[in-house]
């Protein structure tokens, strides 16, 4: 499956006005920024953008926006129309327009008659996400307008279902969503008002290492080899630096530019001194993902399509590497997602496994856990100023553990 985004983003700024004593009316401002080389099917852009109007205006205190208000608005401030939008634009919108909230909706072909509707709420003031909700549809008017209603429910009306439980300063959240060819569970954590996202990864059985994809292979991915794996969840993202200030109190990162980007310059063992103190946080019991684990979900599990890099062949869809990257990491969660709904397991920063770094065995294994010593800890997933080739899912590299070191961290937890 080559999921191929067309309709970059529709932003709907939620806007609120009092109309009567008696109800409080939020208006919605639709805004769609097309990447016109992704060649656009005009039909369902227009279809996307309709029915998405009217299942949020079919909500009891919604009105839209005024579009050709909109337009003007965004010519006079020179708005950006296409790509990703930035935190300061997101800011920027909302004290033009007075709005509170933005809700992103992200659109991707993954055949020629079936999409994903990606959507997310976002905190103007904070630029936090609030809430997000994922459909999939066929292109026909009356599934997309199904399908726009379920995703406005959920992100205005909190309609999918969620339980909680509260252990110190940590909250834990519970949601389902519906995603391509799996039922997505996603556990969202909060600490110290920073929330992050838990994937659920099914167990299961893969081929790891050089696989005929995996074009450019280096030796230590040899030989290829079967592994067998227990259920467990990864990060939806790496861990950010608005995350590690939570827990750590500081950051280490060189690239500041956004609290939303990956922590980096983290050594192995300061992210067990992290994991221990989140551990405490939360009542949970987080860890480094082991290779086997980190190559798994990086494949996609068994929703795997068998791609080169963690969710395409295109290297340039989903992750920020030498050759975009502009010599720094970006925000989380800003190229396309793999098949399980992970970003950034290439690119944008190489990442820590729990693994000493050791040589492949070709025998079948089940949970393994890497060699039993030695002298230098594996990182995984290319990053910012790496070439393609070391963003490839089977790509290895070995880090001593206690040097200054590029890395960031994912995180795993068996049972949630």
């Amino acid at each position: 499956m080559k999921l191929r985004r067309f309709l970059v983003v529709v932003i709907l700024l939620i806007v609120g006005c009092v109309v009567s004593s008696a109800q409080e009316v939020k208006k919605i401002a639709i805004l769609e920024t097309v990447d016109k080389e992704d060649n656009v099917k005009y039909g369902v852009e227009l279809t996307v953008r309709a029915q998405m109007t009217k299942a949020i205006t079919e909500i009891d205190g919604y009105e839209a926006f005024d579009r050709v208000s909109l337009s003007q608005l965004m010519g006079e401030h020179d708005f950006q129309r296409k790509g990703y939008v930035s935190d300061e634009q997101i800011k920027a919108l909302g004290e033009a327009t007075g709005a509170a909230y933005v809700l992103i909706l992200e659109v991707a072909y993954v055949d020629e008659v079936t999409i994903i509707l990606t959507s997310q709420i976002i905190d103007i003031e904070s630029t936090k996400v609030k809430q997000v909700a994922i459909e999939q549809s066929a292109t026909d008017g009356q599934s997309i307008l199904k399908a726009c209603r379920a995703l406005a429910r959920q992100l205005l009306l909190g309609g999918s279902s969620s339980s909680k439980s509260n252990t110190g300063n940590s909250t834990y959240v519970q949601q389902s969503s519906t995603t391509t060819n799996q039922q997505s569970q996603v556990r969202v954590i909060e600490v110290n008002g920073v929330k992050f996202k838990m994937i659920y990864v099914a167990g299961g059985t893969f081929t790891m290492g050089a696989t005929a994809e995996q074009i450019g292979y280096q030796n230590d991915e040899t030989p290829a080899h079967q592994v067998t794996l227990s259920d467990y969840f990864i990060g939806e993202t790496e861990v950010t630096q608005e995350l590690w200030y939570a827990v750590m109190e500081n950051n280490p990162s060189y690239f500041t530019r956004s609290s939303r980007n990956p922590v980096e310059q983290v050594l192995w063992h300061d992210c067990q001194s992290f994991i221990q103190k989140l551990n405490q946080l939360t009542g949970l019991r987080f860890r480094l993902p082991t290779e086997a684990e980190w190559e798994f979900a990086a494949r996609g599990g068994n929703c795997s399509k068998g791609y080169k890099y963690s969710g395409s062949n295109r290297i340039d869809d989903i992750a920020w590497y030498c050759g975009n990257s502009g010599n720094a990491t970006h925000e989380v969660a800003t190229c396309y997602p793999n098949e399980l709904g992970i970003y950034d397991m290439s690119g944008n920063v190489w990442e820590w496994c729990s693994d000493w770094y050791g040589s492949y065995s070709s025998m079948a294994q089940t949970d393994p856990s890497g060699a039993g010593s030695g002298s230098y800890r594996v990182g995984r997933g290319g990053g910012w100023g790496s070439d393609a080739q070391y963003c490839r899912v089977a790509c290895r590299s070995y880090v001593a553990p206690g040097r200054q070191s590029i890395l960031g961290l994912r995180l795993v937890c068996s049972r949630l």
